[in-house]
């Protein structure tokens, strides 16, 4: 049966009387209770939006997946614990102050989809006889490390379907993300140690040959994501290479602040300097001979590729793509996301999630020029990217208030290079 204290100023001045000097249940070890309401714990998510919409929060549903611990200060063993959909509508404590802890998901070594979320109150004091109805709001973080994996379009054409990243941290178990894994966007979350190297291994073979590249980063912090790419390097043009040694496969990492969304940096796991003692360094430039560039992309005024466009949708938005190399572009992809243009809004006017603009499909290409995307520009060195009024007018219908995204990943011998165009329409 629930208790419920409510009393009169009478009852409490004949409580005070009763109570003498020698009275063993006063002070900090009393055994007297206290109340506090279950309405007062409330819970803020400090978390991306990516996070976010998997995430059920106090803005969007209710409490009901936290955990709720109930700890008094400077102990470790909870007073009481309750799943908060299970949790009384009044909580009766002993007196004293405590400190609430509240939990989403489990703190495990490595799982996939599995975020785990952590947040402190601030001390509050249960007083005898007394409702507490209110304590400041409980700031949850990501408490683990989220990884996930992509495979560039050159990688994925010339790689094994067996072949799979191995992600670690420290000497802990780890995961193996697959092209299945990484075509999904799903993502490993991984306990946060006192080791705090991540190790991300390809396993594979490419053209048949078998590759093994190992890459590390050190003093990785809870509360990020790191998207690890894994690329083809292809040095098959350089007359003087090694003919064994033609195909490279390096990554490199784009960290991302999920309480901020906010980048903090694009670097290489690991530099050229610290690949295995067998594998023979590549040739770079002379002193006098120009240096091989890579795909350049850029937006035509007013489009930046480096911040997000907001565009009201009646003008197309343009991109220029250019190749320097000998045999111009040898792949051009271009990947859509976007949480409105689904694979079946596409699918309904003829396009897919994912673009082959060097070698494109038939059933692609009139859609894709109606779009105004160039198609089977492989060997060219020059294409104009002009989404057209048509296509924007359909992110205006069903996707205003959204951010969508178009990443461009252009590869010629020189190297790739890869752009995102990011979109904005007010509602």
């Amino acid at each position: 049966m629930k208790k419920l204290y409510i009393y009169s100023l009478a009852a409490a001045a004949l409580m005070a009387t009763a109570c003498s000097k020698e009275d063993p249940f006063t002070g900090p070890e009393s055994s007297e209770e206290g109340q506090i309401l279950k309405s007062a714990i409330a819970v803020d998510m400090k978390v991306d939006e990516t996070v976010r919409k998997n995430v059920r929060t106090r803005a969007d549903v209710n409490l009901d997946d936290f955990t709720v611990i109930f700890t008094k200060e400077g102990q470790t063993t909870p007073v009481k614990k309750f799943k908060y959909s299970e949790m009384p509508d009044v909580v009766t404590l002993p007196v004293g102050d405590y400190i609430c802890t509240a939990t989403l998901g489990e703190n495990r070594l490595a799982e996939w989809e599995n975020p785990y979320f952590l947040g402190r109150s601030d001390s509050f004091t249960v007083n005898p006889y007394e409702i507490t109805s209110y304590v400041a709001p409980i700031e949850c973080r990501l408490e683990n490390i989220k990884v996930t994996i992509e495979f560039d379009p050159a990688l994925k054409s010339r790689m094994s379907a067996d072949s799979y990243v191995e992600v670690k941290v420290g000497d802990n178990s780890g995961l193996n993300f697959t092209l299945t894994e990484a075509e999904a966007g799903k993502a490993g979350y991984f306990m946060h140690t006192a080791e705090t190297t991540l190790v991300a291994t390809f396993n594979g073979k490419i053209d048949g040959a078998k590759a093994v590249e190992t890459k590390s980063l050190k003093d990785v912090a809870k509360g990020n994501h790191y998207k690890i790419t894994f690329k083809l390097h292809d040095y098959s043009n350089d007359p003087t290479g090694d003919s064994d040694a033609d195909i490279q496969v390096d990554a490199s990492v784009t960290i991302t602040d999920i309480e901020r969304n906010v980048e903090i940096g694009d670097e290489p796991l690991l530099d050229d300097s610290e690949r295995p003692s067998e594998e023979p360094e590549k040739p770079g430039p002379g002193p006098d001979e120009p240096k091989a560039e890579a795909p350049a992309i850029t937006g035509v005024a007013p489009i930046d590729l480096d911040k997000l466009n907001t565009i009201d949708g009646s003008v197309p938005v343009g991109m220029k793509v250019v190749s320097t190399a000998e045999g111009g572009f040898t792949a051009f992809d271009v990947e859509i996301e976007s949480p409105d243009l689904t694979p079946e809004e596409l699918e309904g006017v003829g396009l897919a999630a994912n673009l082959n603009l060097a070698e494109t499909p038939e059933q692609f290409a009139a859609p894709l020029t109606n779009f105004g995307f160039p198609v089977n520009v492989k060997g060219k060195k020059e294409a104009n990217i002009e989404i057209s009024t048509m296509l924007l007018g359909m992110l205006s219908a069903v996707g205003a208030g959204h951010e969508h995204k178009f990443i461009i990943t252009v590869t010629d011998a020189n190297g790739t290079t890869e752009k995102t165009l990011r979109l904005y329409i007010p509602e």
